[in-house]
């Protein structure tokens, strides 16, 4: 993404026009939206809470910042354990959706999100294809992204259950660790090294898991894929 930005800045200065790939606009634009919507939800959810009595320039501050470091980085300039329900589920939220692909962060990554938003507006509005920037999404591309959301929202399910089952602490808390660990932000509400060794190991493999990514997993494991000999008559089912 850099090196194309930096080929349109040379561009640019010798007037030509400037092209940016499809993957390039949706990632830029899915990280401002969620940068601004998670400034505004700090913004509104914390006002009486931890940035009372903040002057509002450094409310400003705290809340671009805190909404920005649930995508990695692992900082924060308010306890964390000091913000009230709402924000950190809000916050387990921004983490579960992660980075951007080819950067450190983990999640399911915002093109993934961004895609599923598309296909879902697209299926409201009737739609048989998913266009987005004068571009159509390829079909395969929308099943990745539906398949990588299911098996990342298992396997957090799954990591909860197995957290609360052998920890004492609260869903919350249990929750906010897992999804800080799968989305590689560092964020903590300060009960990581209280967790037992079980504990520890499943946020590792969350760790793990959330950076590397499915799609190189699945294909690690998969292998080579085989091609179709044949195809059945299609036929539809009842859904939902």
């Amino acid at each position: 993404m850099l090196l194309e930005v930096s080929a349109n800045i040379n561009s640019w200065r010798r007037q030509r026009k400037l092209k940016f790939s499809l993957y390039t606009k949706i990632t830029t634009v899915t990280f401002l939206a969620l940068l601004l919507a998670g400034f505004i939800f700090v913004l509104q959810s914390e006002q009486y809470g931890t940035l009372a009595g903040m002057p509002w320039y450094q409310k400003i501050t705290v809340s671009i910042f805190q909404s920005l470091t649930t995508k990695s980085g692992g900082f924060s300039l308010v306890d964390i354990s000091a913000y009230n329900h709402s924000t950190l589920l809000f916050f387990c939220l921004l983490m579960f959706i992660g980075a951007s692909p080819s950067s450190c962060g983990g999640g399911i990554r915002t093109t993934t999100f961004a895609v599923l938003v598309l296909a879902l507006l697209a299926f409201l509005r009737g739609k048989s294809s998913v266009k987005v920037f004068h571009r159509e999404l390829f079909q395969e591309d929308i099943i990745k992204a539906f398949m990588v959301f299911f098996i990342a929202a298992t396997l957090m399910a799954a990591a909860v259950i197995i957290l609360s089952s052998i920890e004492n602490f609260t869903t919350t808390e249990i929750l906010f660790e897992v999804c800080s660990a799968f989305g590689t932000t560092g964020l903590s509400m300060g009960i990581t090294a209280d967790l037992s060794t079980a504990g520890k190991i499943v946020l590792i493999i969350l760790m793990f898991i959330g950076r590397i990514g499915f799609i190189p997993l699945l294909f690690l494991f998969r292998g080579r894929k085989p091609e179709d000999r044949y195809h059945y008559v299609k036929e539809h089912i009842i859904v939902g």
